[in-house]
């Protein structure tokens, strides 16, 4: 075996320092993208966080204002059928500002916490904008908590009368009644 030059020597180790540069740029990649998948986490987590701790320290609002809406929605025992009351709430509202409803149905009550939530699917109505404005905002002042989530509107065949479907939330208590 022969002897290498000083030449042969500088040049395996400036060979080995590259390969090794080459090694780290290409170990360099996937670490970055790791460690900007882990810093996105920790920014979306750190905004978490305070989010919490907003809602937190707002803790005595969101009590009284749960309180005040608590004491607006009527309360049911657990027995009593809700569904009569509240389809005849909204059909009564409808026959007093002439809109039309048919096709109604309650779905299933939804627990949300200690409130309940019953769905009532009107899948046609039928009236002039006035008297579904007029019908909405009866539903509004009845005092009970509704909640229209989904309306569809569009013209009928009659001049100056809509047509539609609507999805009505009821918002209750269930539990003694205090008479």
């Amino acid at each position: 075996m022969t002897a290498l030059s000083f030449k042969e020597k500088n040049l395996i180790l400036i060979l080995g320092v590259v390969l090794l540069y080459g090694v780290a740029a290409l170990s360099y990649s996937p670490k970055k993208t790791s460690l900007n998948i882990a810093k996105r986490n920790y920014e979306r987590e750190a905004k978490k966080l305070q989010e919490e701790r907003t809602l937190i320290a707002a803790r005595t609002e969101w009590t009284q204002r749960y309180e005040t809406m608590r004491s607006m929605m009527p309360p049911f025992p657990y027995e009593k059928d809700v569904v009569t009351y509240w389809l005849s709430m909204m059909d009564t509202a409808a026959t007093r500002q002439g809109l039309t409803i048919s096709n109604r149905q309650a779905n299933k009550e939804i627990e949300v916490g200690d409130v309940y939530e019953l769905p009532l699917d009107c899948s046609s109505w039928e009236g002039s904008l006035e008297q579904l404005v007029k019908f909405l905002y009866d539903l509004d002042q009845k005092g009970a908590m509704l909640d229209m989530r989904q309306i569809t509107i569009r013209p009928s065949n009659k001049p100056g009368i809509l047509k539609g479907s609507f999805t009505l939330y009821c918002a209750y208590m269930r539990g003694d009644v205090k008479q």
